[in-house]
């Protein structure tokens, strides 16, 4: 399937584009793509694809044309991954015909409009991925330039300007960063997928991944049974937990319960964040910055009544 990815620039050069430039854009573009897919796949985009996940993620340049009054424009050839990850097996939490129905560029087309949504509070993208569409912002070499993925009706248009990097920031520094925990609970085989789990909790169910085959298998064995683990702590777009990523686990002892927890949520100054990048308000930048920096001087009461003028 086609793709197009079109540079406008200035004047100047009008997006005309130098070879080590085009290094950058196919690697960043590509890393967005892997992690995407990683996302969908494995419930995390950080975790390094095998073999056959990396032959699925091929993105081949089809045409290349350059001129100073139209800028540079690139075909895009790849496969959708019906073709490429069929036999695999998929996460059983996820419907399997909307991401085999899917591409390597319209996933990172797709990673753009999340980021870039009004419901960002509802994306299914996590923060590793965000980092990587941060980075994509190195591939503008000037103020004015216009980035266009787009794939010719199948997938919506995304128009990308340095601005639009602003937003994005925003959400991922919005996010919680990943936070040590103690949980305790029993694994639920219903819930069981590839190398994600399910934790039942005196709180409900929480997501459990193990990134390698070796944990995977050896935790296996307490499907069914009571089970501490300790683990990374990973956060949503909206600050709440997205799943633990197992680090050790055992079985339960009596002190157990007391040191498991829910993971924290979000810090106050990621509250402040999460508001601020809703847009609610025509002043929440302004409000952000201001109360950035006095969050050890100000008492609940102060700290509540600054929410509130984000609101």
């Amino acid at each position: 399937m086609n793709y197009d990815i079109k540079i406008v620039g200035d004047d100047e050069d009008n997006g005309l584009i130098e070879f080590d430039r085009l290094t950058l854009l196919t690697k960043s573009t590509k890393d967005i793509a892997t992690k995407a897919l990683m996302l969908q796949l494995r419930g995390f985009s950080d975790i390094n694809p095998d073999k056959h996940i990396k032959k699925a993620l091929e993105l081949r340049l089809k045409s290349l044309v350059g001129s100073e009054q139209d800028g540079t424009s690139m075909t895009i050839d790849c496969n959708n991954f019906s073709e490429t990850i069929k036999g695999l097996q998929l996460d059983v939490f996820k419907p399997k015909e909307q991401l085999l129905e899917a591409t390597p560029m319209s996933l990172v087309i797709n990673a753009f409009h999340s980021a870039l949504s009004e419901k960002q509070n509802e994306a299914d993208i996590d923060k590793p991925l965000l980092k990587s569409l941060i980075n994509f912002k190195k591939n503008f070499i000037s103020d004015n330039e216009i980035f266009y993925l787009a794939n010719r009706g199948t997938v919506a248009e995304v128009k990308l300007t340095k601005n639009d990097f602003q937003k994005i920031s925003l959400l991922e520094e919005s996010i919680p960063d990943p936070n040590k925990v103690i949980i305790n609970g029993k694994l639920d085989e219903i819930k069981v997928s590839k190398g994600r789990l399910g934790l039942q909790t005196e709180k409900g169910i929480l997501t459990v991944i193990a990134k390698t085959e070796t944990v995977l298998n050896s935790i296996l064995e307490y499907v069914g049974k009571e089970i501490t683990i300790t683990g990374m702590a990973h956060y949503k777009p909206n600050g709440q937990v997205s799943f633990v990523e197992v680090q050790e686990f055992g079985k339960p002892n009596a002190s157990d319960k007391y040191f498991s927890k829910k993971p924290n949520v979000m810090t106050a100054e990621q509250q402040l964040l999460f508001q601020a990048k809703q847009g609610k308000g025509t002043k929440t930048l302004e409000a952000l910055i201001n109360a950035q920096g006095l969050l050890d001087d100000v008492s609940d009461e102060e700290f509540n009544e600054i929410l509130k003028s984000l609101k």
